[in-house]
């Protein structure tokens, strides 16, 4: 139906054969250079036209972006940028208090603009898993996850630090199957079964999201899979999450029409709460400063409002 199609494109490298991470990616790095270029103009020009005043002027905003690329293949999770010696290597999921979800030794690659970051997506669509059945010749048979994190450090001319981490998660569902359809057999049959057995277990985590958003008290079986365990963040977390549902005109299809369709309504009824992840930190005089002008900020909006 042109899931991958959609997320990845078609690997020209024309603006029609691009997919929504490489348009997500282009973005991205196009407002990360603007607004550095913003704050060296600003740290150039605030304190002379008597911009500190009124609010901070930022000194220096530093960017760095890392890209990760792993699938879920057969419950087993793989690092696509591994050299080829240890790409059937499978990674071992951890949870951790700090990090939270995290693989460990997935390699992560410093990427500095757009360029890099698509080389790096190339490197690991080349290493995914694909093979033929009766329905494509090229069928995904695993869950693709491109992930980039980002961290800003910004500085004001007070000597304030301000740290921004967020994380850029977009994934690549593999499809669900009916053997009747891809008449798969043997090691084709156990992918499908997998694939099959990971997607209902997102199902059952939206519906219990669903359930609980409604205000029933039920747990949610984030754990049953590593694709919905690797993913809880990005349901009903810490995040805003967009999903793209594709569904083929084929009236052969219809089935797996209405259930796409039910997924993804499901899906809309998630409200997610993301918060800024922001840490500021300075010397003592530079905090209380920030302190005073924040307390300023919330007098005016009250006056404001009264």
């Amino acid at each position: 139906s042109g899931k991958t199609h959609t997320i990845f494109g078609s690997g020209s490298s024309d603006e029609s054969g691009t997919g929504l991470v490489q348009r997500s990616l282009r973005s991205l790095f196009q407002k990360i250079a603007l607004s550095e270029a913003e704050a060296s103009f600003e740290g150039a020009t605030g304190s002379e036209d008597g911009l500190s005043a009124k609010r901070e002027v930022v000194a220096s905003l530093k960017t760095t972006t890392r890209a990760s690329f792993f699938e879920i293949f057969n419950e087993k999770v793989y690092d696509l940028l591994s050299p080829v010696d240890s790409l059937e290597t499978p990674l071992t999921v951890r949870e951790d208090s700090t990090k939270g979800v995290y693989l460990e030794g997935l390699e992560e690659v410093e990427v500095n603009n757009t360029d890099d970051a698509e080389e790096v997506l190339h490197r690991g669509t080349n290493n995914r898993q694909v093979a033929s059945t009766a329905m494509n010749r090229t069928s995904s048979r695993s869950h693709a996850v491109f992930v980039l994190s980002v961290k800003t450090v910004q500085t004001t001319s007070d000597g304030l630090s301000k740290v921004r981490a967020s994380k850029f998660t977009l994934v690549d569902l593999a499809g669900s199957e009916r053997q009747k359809s891809t008449a798969a057999a043997g090691e084709r049959l156990k992918e499908a079964s997998m694939i099959n057995n990971s997607l209902l277990c997102l199902g059952n985590v939206i519906k219990f999201l669903v359930d609980r958003e409604h205000g029933k008290e039920c747990h949610v079986p984030f754990r049953n899979s590593k694709l919905t365990f690797l993913l809880r963040d990005s349901f009903g977390g810490n995040s805003k999450t967009c999903l793209v549902a594709t569904v083929s005109p084929s009236s052969s299809s219809l089935s797996e029409t209405l259930s796409t369709l039910n997924f993804a309504q499901g899906a809309k009824l998630i409200r997610n709460r993301a918060i800024l992840n922001e840490d500021t930190c300075g010397t003592v005089a530079s905090l209380q400063a920030e302190v005073c002008r924040l307390r300023g900020e919330l007098r005016q909006a009250a006056e404001l409002s009264s």
